[in-house]
């Protein structure tokens, strides 16, 4: 299959490049204490490896690319508005 760029995958990568950026400045405070909070940005690491998979399945299923896009965007954007309380 050939790479398709949409918009559900470049908001998932750009997701997943700010966890691990995040990680490596902020690694000491996230491992201090118990550790919780490297448990809680591996499961949000794993959040963004999921919105990949979703993409790549939208992706067999879905051929139009306007379609997949929307749905894509639709989804990018429950994700964060799922995710920016817990933030």
């Amino acid at each position: 299959m050939k790479f398709k760029l949409t918009i559900l995958k470049v908001v998932m990568i750009a997701y997943l490049l700010f966890f691990f950026v995040y990680t490596a400045i902020n690694y000491s405070t996230l491992v201090s204490g118990e550790g919780w909070g490297m448990v809680a940005i591996i499961i949000l690491i794993v959040f963004g490896f999921v919105g990949i998979g979703v993409d790549y399945v939208l992706g067999l299923v879905i051929k139009n690319k306007v379609l997949l896009n929307i749905i894509g965007a639709i989804l990018a954007i429950i994700f964060f508005l799922w995710l920016w309380p817990k933030l």
